[in-house]
């Protein structure tokens, strides 16, 4: 019996003794697996290259063809924007071209070039139909975005616009001591608008100074800053009459009055709601007039400038607002770029781009009603 327990002992020590062998064993292997980091390092491997899903990707640059790029656009309208656009011209390397704009006012009347297929063509243009070379007739379903002055572009280029600012001005106070009346500067006399004639029927009742090729009065045309130094110093309004009176059509001249001569009151003639593009109560529009001899009596009226308190509201847009004509159009130019980067969502295709340009649905220019 005595023998029993003492070889049952025996077994449970050899049996002790295999089981601490083994584990002996198992750490020496795990700690060959495992390598002793020192005090600081992370315990567990990091992986330092990001999961594909969420690395930040940078958009390709895109090129863009302008296939009659007028002088006007110097190929650098791209640069600093947030998605990345390089501008080259010529036709050269259109038919591979994924992009392509056209200069819509210059295009002519013969058969357009061959569209390659999957290609966005995009017509630019900042002029109003009636000084467009062609009527477009043969641009048929080729043109899936436009970029011009219309509200209802797919791309809205515009020459300037404003931001909200906060000034202690005294812009008012400056249009007191300024000892002439109107101005009108311009070299085209004969235009649809016929702005010409009403300039003709307005000197009736006011005094008008015309500058340039349809005037006496001169100022050197190549120093911008001259001409609007004389307006600056010397004269209350601004004639800022269009060439045509078509539907959001605004050209350079309204916005300059406020950019380079704040304390001018622009007075503007077009087809254009004003007051979607410029500050309240900032400017003065003939169609609120009756006729151009009414509202040349309308300016005389502010010859006892003192008594007029109604002068000030012109000028409180200085105030709130402050013009910004090179960020807009870099801003349109930024806004066409992104549009092409995204173009797999912006899919369309005009079918007469003649009908749009024209807007036969709200007669897109209209001939002058209030020459009387």
């Amino acid at each position: 019996m005595q023998e029993c327990q003492t070889s049952q002992v025996s077994g449970y020590k050899a049996q002790g003794a295999a089981l601490f062998a083994v584990c002996i064993v198992m750490m020496y292997l795990l700690a060959t697996l495992i390598q002793v980091q020192p005090i600081g390092w992370p315990r567990y491997h990091k992986n330092l290259d990001q999961p594909s899903f969420l690395a930040k990707s940078i958009p390709e640059m895109l090129h863009v063809l302008y296939y009659n790029q007028p002088e006007w656009v110097i190929g650098k309208e791209f640069d600093g924007c947030q998605y990345p656009c390089k501008m080259i011209s010529g036709s050269v390397n259109f038919s591979s071209a994924r992009f392509v704009i056209f200069h819509g006012p210059r295009l002519n009347s013969r058969k357009p070039p061959k569209k390659s297929p999957g290609q966005i063509w995009i017509m630019h243009g900042m002029e109003s139909p009636n000084h467009y070379h062609s009527d477009l007739s043969q641009w048929t379903h080729l043109f899936n975005w436009t970029f011009t002055y219309r509200r209802d572009s797919d791309v809205l280029s515009l020459y300037s616009g404003f931001e909200h600012t906060s000034l202690n001005t005294t812009t008012s106070a400056v249009w007191k001591t300024k000892d002439r009346l109107s101005a009108w500067m311009a070299s085209n006399c004969r235009t649809p608008g016929k702005r010409e004639q009403y300039i003709q029927l307005l000197r009736k009742s006011t005094d008008v100074h015309v500058y340039g090729g349809c005037g006496t009065y001169r100022c050197a045309r190549s120093k911008e800053n001259s001409c609007m130094g004389i307006l600056r110093k010397h004269y209350r309004y601004y004639l800022a009459f269009e060439n045509t009176l078509c539907v959001d059509y605004i050209t350079e001249k309204g916005f300059k009055t406020y950019s380079f001569s704040p304390s001018t009151i622009p007075v503007m003639r077009g087809g254009s709601n004003y007051s979607l593009f410029f500050p309240p109560g900032s400017y003065i529009d003939t169609k609120d007039f009756e006729s151009a001899f009414t509202l040349g009596k309308t300016l005389n009226m502010t010859a006892n400038v003192m008594k007029n308190t109604k002068i000030e509201r012109f000028f409180s847009w200085t105030k709130s607002y402050s013009i910004t004509p090179n960020i807009m159009s870099h801003l349109t130019w930024c806004t066409l770029c992104e549009r092409i980067h995204h173009s797999e969502s912006h899919k369309r295709l005009y079918s007469n781009i003649k009908n749009w340009l024209n807007d036969n649905l709200r007669s897109g220019c209209e001939s002058p009603s209030d020459l009387k």
